[in-house]
């Protein structure tokens, strides 16, 4: 298990007891299908790798899927990939304090996150609120690009 898996499924669980909410089978399942995850997977796909790690005893379905996800992405647990809005890991673990940005590979199809130090980000804070008088609620910006390693393929 690499390190950013581990403190994934450490972040997870101790967020979970920390919100009241109980630590069940398909919420583990989900935790360790999203730790184990390289690119944003779908509801369907998560589903699908969930039923998989489940014994015969315990079941998932789609709804399930879902209030798990939407309760992942209240507590900062998880993100929203654009364009369509699958699910990734927060790899970031102080998420909800600073500033940070998706970066999404539209030929391979990964995501990860990179800090921002709020001095780069605080100008354009600033010129959207000030000039603008936009206030950003989310503190996680998605840009789409292209990755190194599909830039230097052949």
């Amino acid at each position: 298990m690499s390190k950013s898996t581990s403190s994934f499924k450490d972040l997870c669980l101790k967020t979970l007891k920390e919100s009241g909410a109980r630590l069940t089978k398909p919420r583990l399942a989900l935790i360790d299908c999203l730790a184990a995850a390289r690119v944003p997977l779908s509801p369907k796909e998560i589903l699908q790798r969930t039923e998989l790690s489940l014994d015969a005893q315990e079941s998932i379905d789609t709804v399930t899927v879902y209030r798990i996800l939407d309760r992942f992405c209240e507590l900062g647990l998880v993100h929203q990939v654009a364009p369509n809005g699958d699910y990734i890991a927060c790899t970031h673990l102080a998420c909800s304090a600073s500033p940070h940005i998706m970066t999404f590979c539209t030929s391979c199809q990964t995501a990860s996150e990179i800090h921002v130090p709020e001095a780069v980000l605080a100008p354009m804070l600033w010129f959207l609120k000030d000039k603008n008088g936009f206030e950003p609620k989310e503190h996680l910006f998605q840009l789409d690009g292209t990755c190194t390693r599909c830039k230097e393929a052949p």
